[in-house]
């Protein structure tokens, strides 16, 4: 719940699709036009997320984080995703 709130405080335009039961989280960028936004968060936060569209249709605009590690990292992680929107 912490991720959530977080992107919902401060990635307004980052919606979040709440995982269930998984330490997978699906971000929807697609308010930032960017075609692989895996690719630009790499490039600019040095945040490694899985692109969307190898996983079917409705894919694009949508990445993937996974968040099984320590809640200093993710953090860490999140503040960097959002420096690079």
């Amino acid at each position: 719940d912490e991720m959530l709130r977080f992107a919902e405080e401060r990635m307004p335009r980052v919606r979040v699709h709440r995982p269930e039961a998984t330490f997978l989280a699906w971000f929807d960028f697609t308010d930032y036009g960017w075609a692989d936004p895996a690719e630009v968060l790499l490039e600019k936060a040095r945040v490694a997320l899985t692109a969307g569209p190898p996983f079917g249709l409705g894919g694009e605009g949508h990445a993937r984080l996974n968040f099984a590690t320590d809640r200093g990292t993710l953090r860490a992680i999140l503040e960097r995703m959002t420096r690079a929107l």
